[in-house]
């Protein structure tokens, strides 16, 4: 059955890219990512459990969805308007954004350094690891109170630099600060996002080629087997290929460990932000884990694809209903994007790599109050600018 999925994506990929000529449009992006996955599992030595239970289905459901929906959106939704593709950031705006980003970001990070030297010195950075993955209970995050919001900030504030900066320093201090958060937290998602959005901007920009998405690509993996080998010093390194353990065994833990409408709680996943906000008043029953269980397929992961939360929550009917919404999310920002609409271009470079790491899990419903911050600060500056060209 997976054999047959993985043709289907892989016929989705080439009817996109003969579609929009375009390795980003969503359609192309999501089909082909899965594809990728796909080979990986089968292709690269690893130790998994054959997939043989729902996951096949539920990505057949997923790629259909977001095909259909994706593409019936960007066909119908009327190209960016004359006033927004002239419409330009607030240059105040953008200059606040760049001191928030270099005050808070370094003492964010040096908050956590403090504390990993104070606590475990001689594994520093696989105590860092356990900090942002919460592997054990006793070790937690130190308190950053609003300086968390600002983290937020300074990744949006990346694109913005890349933008409307000429300055090549203050671009390379704002990559730099969302660099340093990323090796501090030791995330390789971070990374791939820092990556792969700012190269998608370069891209469109025609600052670089194809071939220099190749070559970050292959960075990103030679940077992942650094931070996997930093942060399993101390303890054992995965038998499995690396490739394929990061790529590959968010299928397997769906597909052994999933359950459809598994929620002991309506939504519990999906609407994560309301039990949030509701608990402390004493509304709802307090939210799930953003960071979860961890299981082995055979070796230990955490991450079980981007369907996980709808499949819970709502079964095969919530994979279908939500990969038409994603599609719908998707389809707007692309076509507004490409037809000059620069607050939607951020926006789709932000969410870009949430498409990219579907493999992995899911980012927008479940990390619903980040998602609120990338667009409530990606607008702003929008909304009190002006339609003449700034440079700052």
């Amino acid at each position: 059955m997976l054999i047959a999925v993985l043709v289907f994506a892989l016929v989705l990929t080439c009817i996109g890219l003969y579609i929009s000529r375009d390795i980003f449009s969503p359609y192309v992006a999501v089909s082909g990512v899965w594809s990728i996955a796909i080979l990986i599992y089968y292709f690269l030595p690893n130790t998994f459990y054959p997939i043989c239970n729902d996951f096949p289905f539920a990505l057949a459901i997923w790629l259909t969805g977001f095909f259909i929906g994706s593409m019936l959106c960007e066909y119908y939704t009327a190209p960016a308007s004359k006033e927004s593709v002239k419409r330009e950031p607030n240059r105040m705006i953008l200059y606040a954004y760049v001191v928030l980003t270099c005050v808070s970001v370094p003492v964010v990070c040096g908050t956590i350094i403090f504390q990993a030297l104070t606590e475990d010195p001689e594994n520093i950075f696989r105590y860092m690891r356990i900090l942002n993955t919460g592997m054990d209970e006793n070790i937690e995050m130190p308190k950053l109170g609003i300086l968390i919001y600002f983290l937020s900030l300074a990744f949006v504030m990346m694109f913005f630099s890349l933008l409307y900066f000429k300055s090549k320093w203050v671009k390379f201090i704002v990559i730099f600060m969302n660099v340093l958060l990323a090796v501090v937290t030791m995330a390789k998602t971070t990374f791939l996002s820092i990556m792969f959005s700012s190269m998608y901007l370069c891209f469109v920009q025609k600052i670089i080629k194809i071939r220099h998405l190749a070559y970050g690509l292959l960075i990103f993996v030679g940077l992942s087997f650094v931070i996997q080998s930093l942060r399993a010093v101390g303890e054992e390194l995965e038998t499995t290929n690396f490739l394929a353990l990061y790529l590959s065994s968010s299928m397997v833990a769906f597909d052994y460990f999933a359950v459809p409408g598994g929620s002991h709680l309506p939504g519990m996943h999906t609407f994560r932000l309301i039990y949030a906000i509701g608990y402390p008043f004493g509304l709802t029953d307090p939210p799930s884990e953003t960071i979860l269980e961890f299981v082995s397929v055979p070796d230990n992961t955490n991450t079980y694809t981007n369907m996980y939360p709808f499949y819970e929550d709502f079964g095969l009917w919530g994979v279908l209903i939500f990969s038409v919404v994603y599609g719908f999310f998707y389809g707007y920002l692309y076509k507004k994007s490409r037809t000059g609409g620069k607050m939607e271009l951020i926006l789709y470079a932000i969410f870009l790599t949430f498409v990219l790491m579907e493999f992995i899990g899911e980012f927008i419903f479940t990390n619903m109050s980040a998602t609120i911050q990338y667009i409530f600060f990606a607008m702003l500056p929008f909304l009190f600018g002006n339609k003449k060209k700034e440079q700052v």
